[in-house]
């Protein structure tokens, strides 16, 4: 019976484990709690899955008010990399090939690492050209909005 019983911690845990490896069928998406964010000095409200995708592959240099697109990622297993993956219909590894690529070659500025939705909040927050994905926050400050992506799944 004891026996039964340490088993049971060390299962629990090898599922969460798993949960957490294994990537959502399809990616994440903007109902799962995961959205893109600007500085709120950015004019463009929403986007399509494509203008999202060329902001984050370097086919959008500039954003309507002048400023230069810089993008922010996250680890490659991360929600947020998946539901901008999702965008342009490519895995998570796809966008970062195609990100490292487009850098090699010039089209776009190397990205920023960020690790955490905060991270990704203070880049929006200092750079009005700042692009990210980031679970939902409960509130955002006010120099930080939301990127709403029209047709989205």
């Amino acid at each position: 019976m004891a026996r039964v019983a340490t088993r049971g911690p060390w299962l629990a845990v090898a599922l969460v484990a798993a949960a957490v490896v294994m990537p959502f069928p399809g990616g994440a998406h903007a109902d799962e709690g995961v959205v893109l964010l600007v500085n709120a000095t950015n004019p463009t409200s929403t986007v399509t899955a494509s203008e999202a995708r060329r902001a984050f592959t370097g086919g959008t240099k500039q954003w309507p008010h002048g400023a230069v697109v810089q993008v922010g990622v996250t680890a490659t297993e991360s929600a947020e990399l998946r539901y901008v993956a999702s965008l342009s219909d490519m895995t998570p590894r796809e966008l970062l090939s195609r990100i490292q690529e487009q850098v090699f070659k010039g089209e776009m500025r190397k990205p920023v690492v960020l690790r955490s939705a905060g991270e990704c909040i203070g880049l929006a927050r200092a750079n009005p050209g700042a692009i990210c994905a980031a679970t939902r926050p409960a509130t955002l400050p006010p120099e930080v909005k939301v990127l709403v992506v029209r047709g989205s799944r």
